[in-house]
């Protein structure tokens, strides 16, 4: 009987902790603008960036290069972002930007965007999906 119990309790210790590892491996973390403003200002270490997209600060660049500014309420930071533009993409969205630093500018590849949790409708009706009921 106790070596049951020993063989269980022993189970569910290997699961918990193997639980652990994985969701620990899988968590991303990004830093806000002011905490990568105490970042070296060249690095070739690639971060994850989050912050807000300052108003009017877009401009598309030739060659494919779309330039703004991000900032978390306290820092503003340049972004030079080269890739996929997703659709959700406008003034003062949430973005998470994985790139460098070089010369104090963010160069970046990736963008995810955070979106709220409020959808419109063709008809204009607004619903917010965390409070939605048929």
């Amino acid at each position: 009987m106790k070596k049951n119990l020993f063989l269980i309790l022993l189970g569910v210790i290997i699961i918990v902790f193997a639980s652990i590892r994985i969701a620990s491996n899988n968590t991303i973390y990004y830093y806000t603008t002011t905490e990568a403003n105490y970042l070296a200002t060249t690095s070739n270490e690639r971060i994850k960036l989050g912050g807000f997209v300052v108003s009017d600060s877009v401009k598309k660049e030739n060659l494919g290069i779309t330039k703004f500014e991000i900032t978390d309420g306290n820092v503003t930071m340049q972004i030079n972002f080269d890739g996929f533009i997703p659709d959700l993409f406008q003034d003062n969205m949430g973005v998470i930007l994985d790139g460098y630093f070089d010369d104090g500018i963010f160069y970046s590849d990736d963008m995810l965007v955070k979106h709220d949790n409020e959808y419109i409708s063709e008809d204009g009706e607004v619903y917010n999906v965390e409070n939605y009921k048929e």
